[in-house]
């Protein structure tokens, strides 16, 4: 049962034999190159993939539940701050005010990344599913991810963002000179693994998927960090979740010589018809 449903999700990929070749199964003839897109090739492409119309509803449905989430963060801040009102010391009312505020701000910086990408998730199957059939249509389906293991994915990249956030918060205050370096570095592998996992995952299985990030794991982080940046721009933040999700997607499908299969079939289907 296992082997058929590896089947219908395309070629599986075999791991990397030598330096800087892909072996795939369904390629096994082929010595193929190594594909994988420039990054800014790439990001480029995300960001037309993300402001496409096929992509409207996904765009603007992630964008008004993440503003949604930090409404609410602010409004429970402020309803807290509201309820503790110092009665006997009103003098403390406005530090209380000015902490309650810059902890909101703190938050959504530290915890936008993470809240996006778990909101995108509940959309993402529909979004890469787009996407494949636009730019890979020789892939045949794929096999998808449960929305329970999703939003358990989400779940996880969240509390290991607060989890290490918070470990480097004293870093954060007391070495400002690193700050960029830390925060980029441990939200970058974060943020790259889960957004390889998600792509992945629909088509690879476990065992494959981890060869994959293994072999190309500084690619992988560096694509991370590309998205960290993007998560930490104001305005472009908004929309950054989607053009992550394209970005790896390219990535992945290069790299991993579905894109190759995929032309290949494209190619054949046509000459057929």
């Amino acid at each position: 049962m296992e082997s058929g449903s590896r089947k219908e999700c395309g070629p599986e990929y075999k791991g990397e034999p030598r330096r800087g070749k892909v072996a795939v199964s369904a390629l096994s003839p082929m010595v193929l190159r190594d594909s994988m897109p420039p990054l800014l090739a790439a990001i480029s492409q995300a960001f037309r993939d993300a402001f496409a119309p096929a992509q409207r509803w996904a765009l603007f449905g992630s964008i008004l539940a993440t503003l949604a989430v930090f409404a609410a963060l602010h409004l429970g801040v402020s309803w807290a701050i509201d309820h503790l009102r110092p009665e006997s010391h009103p003098w403390l009312l406005w530090p209380l005010e000015i902490l309650g505020n810059f902890a909101v701000l703190a938050l959504t910086w530290l915890l936008f990344p993470a809240v996006a990408t778990a909101i995108l998730s509940l959309f993402l199957d529909g979004v890469l599913a787009r996407l494949e059939a636009q730019h890979y249509p020789g892939l045949p389906p794929a096999r998808g991810m449960p929305l329970s293991v999703v939003l358990a994915s989400g779940g996880r990249l969240l509390g290991l963002t607060i989890g290490l956030n918070l470990l480097a918060l004293p870093i954060y205050l007391l070495v400002p000179a690193i700050n960029p370096l830390l925060f980029y570095g441990v939200n970058g592998y974060l943020l790259g693994r889960e957004y390889f996992d998600l792509v992945a995952l629909r088509r690879l299985d476990g065992v494959a998927a981890t060869a994959l990030w293994r072999e190309r794991r500084g690619r992988w982080l560096l694509a991370g960090v590309a998205i960290a940046a993007l998560l930490s721009l104001p305005l472009v933040n908004l929309a950054a979740p989607l053009v992550a999700a394209s970005f790896m997607l390219h990535l992945v499908t290069e790299a991993s010589g579905l894109a190759a299969s995929s032309g290949r079939d494209a190619s054949r289907t046509r000459s057929t018809g």
